[in-house]
């Protein structure tokens, strides 16, 4: 393999590993990254490249830098470039000063990028609660992007990831609709949440009833206490589980006997650095209510409760894998 070649295999490693950091396990993008790494020897020699980067910590990095001018520039040079728009847009430019992925990860995971310019957003770690001009209250978990539109004919607030909950404040004249991207949830009075991420929508209910129809034109009326997983081309019944609960609201998490990798997925919008867990880990059964705001907290109760090892490299990683049989 050239020169070229590694290059192009180093890139689409990163790109797996921004892809990873925020989907679901188990889900399809799981899926087609394990017959990504099986497909060819190299695909697993470049994913192991850039794991020990991300695992060296930045003070040895910059020592090599010293003894050996250079290697910096090699690493940036390798990982910044990566194949798809939006990537390019969250770790090009400016904010790859010393080290393009490493840096530029770290902005992305303090603030979402992709909603500097929208009307509300929050950051890693973040939520806040508005009252809208109507009078309805807005609630944004931790790295939400929201677009909010009121006119004379609707309340319109358009969420481009994260999560919302809300409580409407009854306009028989105007109905409020969160538009996710992939359908809408309609309701006059009543309270409920609607999530968003790479995989699709979700929309569970707290009180009274809404009516969700996806961009297919699929209609489903979700009354209180169920929940629907959606896409622009499905709506699915789903079973309560922590991200259709909005203990998030208060700072909490309610994991009822759920896979550890889901409880995973519910910290990291509350870290900055990446937070990653083995495929073993992932499979363990939790139960349990605990803080999103003191994740290190969190994570050191996993470890004692847990036959689980949690793991910092630097400030930007965190890994938390099965603990070894001998230990």
């Amino acid at each position: 393999m050239n020169a070229r070649q590694t290059d192009a295999v180093n890139r689409a490693a990163v790109d797996w590993l921004l892809r990873l950091e925020s989907a679901q396990a188990g889900s399809s993008p799981h899926q087609a990254f394990e017959r990504w790494l099986s497909a060819d020897p190299e695909h697993a020699n470049a994913w192991r490249r850039v794991n020990t980067l991300l695992s060296t910590p930045m003070s040895a990095l910059q020592e090599a830098e010293r003894r050996s001018p250079g290697q910096l520039k090699v690493a940036s040079d390798s990982l910044r470039s990566l194949p798809s728009p939006s990537r390019r847009r969250a770790l090009g430019g400016g904010l790859a000063l010393v080290l393009g992925l490493v840096t530029a990860g770290v902005t992305q995971r303090m603030t979402p990028l992709s909603g500097l310019l929208a009307d509300q957003r929050t950051a890693t770690g973040e939520r806040r609660t508005l009252t809208l001009a109507d009078g309805s209250r807005l609630s944004l978990d931790a790295r939400t992007v929201v677009d909010i539109l009121f006119d004379s004919l609707q309340r319109r607030v358009i969420l481009h990831e994260g999560a919302v909950q809300v409580e409407v404040a009854r306009d028989a004249a105007r109905p409020f609709i969160v538009d996710s991207g992939d359908g809408t949830v309609r309701a006059l009075g009543t309270q409920f949440m609607v999530r968003k991420d790479e995989a699709g929508s979700l929309a569970s209910v707290q009180q009274h009833s809404v009516l969700l129809t996806n961009h297919a034109g699929r209609r489903q009326t979700i009354e209180a206490g169920q929940v629907f997983a959606f896409t622009e081309q499905r709506i699915d019944p789903q079973p309560p589980s922590w991200r259709s609960r909005v203990d998030w609201v208060e700072g909490r998490i309610d994991v009822r006997d759920e896979p550890l990798g889901q409880l995973i997925d519910a910290l990291r919008p509350y870290r900055a650095g990446l937070l990653r867990i083995s495929p073993e880990a992932a499979r363990l059964r939790v139960y349990g209510v605990f803080a999103l705001d003191d994740s290190d907290r969190t994570l050191r109760t996993l470890a004692e409760t847990l036959p689980v090892q949690v793991t910092r490299h630097g400030f930007w990683l965190t890994t938390v894998d099965v603990r070894p049989a001998h230990a």
